[in-house]
C-alpha cells in the first residue's frame, strides 16, 4: 500500500532530516580552461555544481549562490558506493502556480545495482513536506506563500543510500495569469510614438519593452517621449503580471555616437548607469533592455562589455532584469563579446531586416540562433525576434490583413514581404524547441482580431491548436467595408492630395486605392505604406 507521510515533525524542527550525499561518480572535475554553459554539471573539491549560464575560469567554490554563475547542489558521496538515482519530473522549472492551487510534484527513482527503493522525500524550500514509499513517486502540494520556492526530491534505498535530485524553481502568484511553460518568454516592444496601451494583449506576454530612451554623450538622459503613456503601460502591465523594461537606444538613424562617447570612460559609464538606475526606480520599471545599435568589434565591443557588466551589477542588486537587443548574425555581432552572456538575463535576436524583400525568412531565424548559440549563448538566454511589419513597403501586419484577409496566411502579397501566421507559428515552435523565448517588433503592428500574430505564437507556446485556420475556414472574409460602418469616402480628399496641402495630421483621413486611411501622426507618406497610417475601410 502506498503511504504519504506529512513531515510535520521535521517542519516544526522536532526531528532532524539527514543531509543527502550526491552521487558524483559520473561527473568530470571542473577545469579552469573549459567553457561551461547553462545546465552543465561538474565536481569540484567535494561538491557538485551546476552552471547557470556561460562561464569559463570561474571557480565554482568562489562563484556560487546566490547571484553567481554556479549553483552548488550539495556534497558528493565520500565513499563512492553506488547510490540510488532520483530525478524530478514535475513541476516544470520556472513554472508559475496560482496560490492555493494543487501543485503535482513527481519524481523517478532507481538504483544502478537494483537495490530496492525505500522511499522518496519531497522538499519545498529545503523542508520535507511529504514522503512516498511506492512508485510512481508523486505528491500534491497546495501552493502557499507568494513568490519563488525551491522544489527538490531525495531518495533513500534499502541500504540507506541517499541521493538528491537537482533543484527546480517555481513561483506562486496571486492572479490567474496565463504564462508559457518552463520560463518561456514572450517579449513585445511597444513604441512611444504609436499604439494604444488599451490594445495590448497582456495575457499573452511576459515582458514588454517601452521604446526608446535616448542617452546623451555625457551619460545623461534625454527626456522620454510620451512619459505618460509609459506610466499607463507600467500600471496596466503590472496589474496583469507582465514585466516592463525600458529599451535604451534603438536605431536612431544609425547614430550611436552618444553610446560610443560615454561608454569609453569609467566616468561616463558611471554617470549613465546612475541616471538610468534613477529612471528605472522612479518609474517602477522591472529592468532595462540595452539597444545600442551597434557596438563594433574592437574597442567599442570592450566598452560595451564593461558597460553591461557594470549595469548588470546595479540592476541585479535591485532585483531588476537586464536584456539586450542584438543583430541577427555577422560581423556586427562581434561587437557583443561572449563575456556579456553571463551579465544578461537573455538576448533578443533581431532576426529580421536581412534585406529589403524576404527579410525575415525561417532560414534566417535558424541561422541567427545557430550563430549566437555557437558562440556559447545558452538556449535559455536565446530569445528569437520576429517582425510584425513588412519590407520594402514598411506596412504594419494589421494594415496588410485589413486590406486582404488572405494576407494573414502568407508571407507576401506580391509587394510586401513579412511573416504571416504559418511562419510565425513555425518560428514560435522553433523558439520553443531551440530557444528560451520569442520577441517581436512591435506590438502596435499586430491586429487584435482573430488573425493576431501574438495570439498565434502564444498558442504555440501553450501547446494549443491554432484558433485561426489558414485553410480558408477561419478569420474574416473580407476587409471592413465603409458602408458597413457608415463611413462616406466622398468626404475625404484623394491621394496624392493631402488634407493640409502637403501633409495629413493625426486623426485626418484620406482616400487611396479604394480605401480610407487615417493618419496616426503628422505624415506625408503614401497612405497604407507605413506605420503612420491605419486602414479604416474599403469601398
Amino acid at each position: 500500500m502506498k503511504t504519504l507521510n506529512l513531515a510535520v515533525l521535521a517542519a516544526l524542527g522536532l526531528i532532524s532530516v539527514p543531509t543527502m550525499a550526491l552521487d558524483c561518480s559520473q561527473l568530470s572535475n571542473w577545469q579552469a580552461t573549459k567553457v561551461y554553459t547553462g545546465g552543465m554539471e561538474v565536481k569540484h573539491l567535494t561538491a557538485k555544481y551546476t552552471a547557470k549560464w556561460w562561464t569559463q575560469n570561474q571557480d565554482p567554490a568562489m562563484y556560487s549562490e546566490p547571484q553567481n554563475v554556479w549553483r552548488k547542489e550539495g556534497i558528493c558521496d565520500p565513499i563512492g558506493a553506488p547510490l540510488p538515482i532520483v530525478k524530478l519530473d514535475a513541476p516544470l522549472d520556472q513554472s508559475r502556480h496560482i496560490i492555493a492551487s494543487p501543485v503535482m510534484i513527481k519524481a523517478t527513482a532507481s538504483h544502478p545495482m537494483n537495490v530496492p527503493i525505500k522511499h522518496v522525500d519531497f522538499k519545498v524550500d529545503d523542508v520535507v513536506i511529504m514522503t512516498d514509499n511506492t512508485a510512481p513517486y508523486e505528491v500534491t502540494w497546495t501552493a502557499t506563500g507568494l513568490g519563488e520556492h525551491v522544489i527538490q526530491a531525495e531518495v533513500v534505498d534499502d541500504s540507506n543510500g541517499r541521493a538528491s535530485s537537482g533543484k527546480r524553481m517555481i513561483t506562486v502568484v496571486a492572479d490567474d495569469v496565463i504564462v508559457p511553460p518552463s520560463g518561456f518568454k514572450i517579449v513585445g516592444y511597444f513604441p512611444s510614438w504609436q499604439g494604444q496601451v488599451a490594445d495590448i494583449q497582456f495575457d499573452k506576454l511576459t515582458h514588454i519593452n517601452y521604446s526608446f530612451l535616448l542617452p546623451n554623450a555625457d551619460g545623461s538622459l534625454q527626456p522620454l517621449e510620451n512619459l505618460a503613456k509609459m506610466q499607463q503601460l507600467v500600471s496596466a502591465a503590472h496589474a496583469s503580471g507582465v514585466k516592463v523594461g525600458i529599451a535604451v537606444g534603438g536605431w536612431n538613424g544609425g547614430d550611436d555616437s552618444a553610446f560610443e562617447t560615454f561608454a569609453s570612460s569609467t566616468e561616463g559609464r558611471a554617470t549613465f548607469i546612475r541616471n538610468l538606475m534613477a529612471f528605472v526606480e522612479l518609474h517602477q520599471l522591472d529592468g532595462v533592455d540595452m539597444d545600442w545599435e551597434y557596438p563594433d568589434p574592437g574597442s567599442s565591443a570592450n566598452n560595451y562589455a564593461l558597460l553591461m557588466k557594470e549595469l548588470s551589477v546595479e540592476l541585479k542588486a535591485k532585483g531588476k532584469f537586464l536584456t539586450a537587443a542584438v543583430v541577427a548574425l555577422g560581423y556586427t555581432g562581434g561587437g557583443v563579446l561572449e563575456s556579456v552572456f553571463q551579465d544578461v538575463d537573455f538576448l533578443n535576436l533581431m532576426a529580421y531586416d536581412a534585406n529589403n524583400t524576404d527579410h525575415a525568412s525561417f532560414q534566417y531565424a535558424l541561422d541567427s540562433i545557430a550563430y549566437w548559440q555557437g558562440r556559447g549563448l545558452s538556449k535559455e538566454k536565446t530569445v528569437l525576434g520576429v517582425p510584425f511589419y513588412s519590407r520594402p513597403t514598411w506596412q504594419a501586419y494589421r494594415t496588410l490583413v485589413s486590406q486582404d484577409a488572405a494576407n494573414a496566411c502568407r508571407d507576401t502579397d506580391g509587394a510586401s514581404y513579412y511573416n504571416g501566421i504559418p511562419t510565425i507559428r513555425a518560428k514560435a515552435q522553433l523558439a520553443l524547441d531551440s530557444a528560451g523565448g520569442i520577441m517581436n517588433w512591435e506590438l502596435s503592428h499586430d491586429t487584435n482580431g482573430p488573425a493576431s500574430l501574438l495570439t498565434a505564437k502564444w498558442e504555440v507556446a501553450q501547446g494549443m491548436a491554432p484558433s485561426y485556420q489558414c485553410d480558408g475556414s477561419g478569420g474574416p472574409d473580407k476587409p471592413t467595408q465603409c458602408v458597413d460602418i457608415q463611413v462616406d469616402p466622398n468626404q475625404y480628399v484623394v491621394h496624392p492630395n493631402f488634407p493640409n496641402g502637403d501633409h495629413a495630421a493625426a486623426g485626418q483621413r484620406i482616400r487611396h486605392q479604394s480605401s480610407v486611411y487615417e493618419a496616426n501622426w503628422w505624415t506625408r507618406s503614401v497612405p497604407g505604406s507605413d506605420g503612420s497610417w491605419q486602414f479604416v475601410c474599403q469601398f
